[in-house]
């Protein structure tokens, strides 16, 4: 017999006989609730079904590199707390700029290759090669372990 089914019958006799109290949902009540559900359960498919159009939509996807494409320049800005601009790294056709305090170039194996802020610059390359046509001039003088120049060409 299911459970809607049972019957609680009282012990009071009574000249219309026993009592009979129906125990669990009924009638309409039992229709809204399961109406209820059936409403939650399509607002949560309809949720999700739109979560993931929005994604597939605006090509949100995991592990491709980001691009920018411009036809001037793209600038990216970095930030303090107080929205004052620290660092600023300009990318144009002609040139790419860099405002910091600091600007460090490294290997892959964190190696400092290059690095200038606004007391010095240093190099830090094995090895440091000046092409062009002049070669280098300094106003002052330099210290090296060692000056080479090409094979068959004059030290000058």
């Amino acid at each position: 017999m299911p459970q809607e089914q049972y019957a609680h019958r009282s012990t009071m006799q009574t000249s219309e006989g026993p009592q009979v109290y129906k125990v669990g949902i009924y009638g309409w009540r039992k229709r809204c609730l399961y109406f209820f559900v059936l409403l939650l359960m399509i607002l949560i498919l309809v949720n999700l079904a739109m979560t993931i159009w929005i994604l597939k939509v605006m090509n949100f996807t995991i592990g491709n590199p980001l691009y920018f494409q411009s036809a001037r320049n793209v600038t990216v800005n970095i930030l303090n707390e107080k929205t004052k601009v620290l660092t600023r790294l300009v990318t144009g056709p002609q040139a790419v700029e860099a405002h910091s305090q600091k600007f460090e170039v490294k290997t892959l194996s964190g190696k400092l290759l290059f690095s200038a802020d606004d007391n010095e610059v240093v190099v830090g390359a094995e090895r440091l090669r000046v092409l062009g046509a002049e070669g280098t001039v300094f106003p002052k003088s330099i210290e090296t372990p060692n000056v080479r120049a090409d094979p068959f060409k004059e030290l000058r």
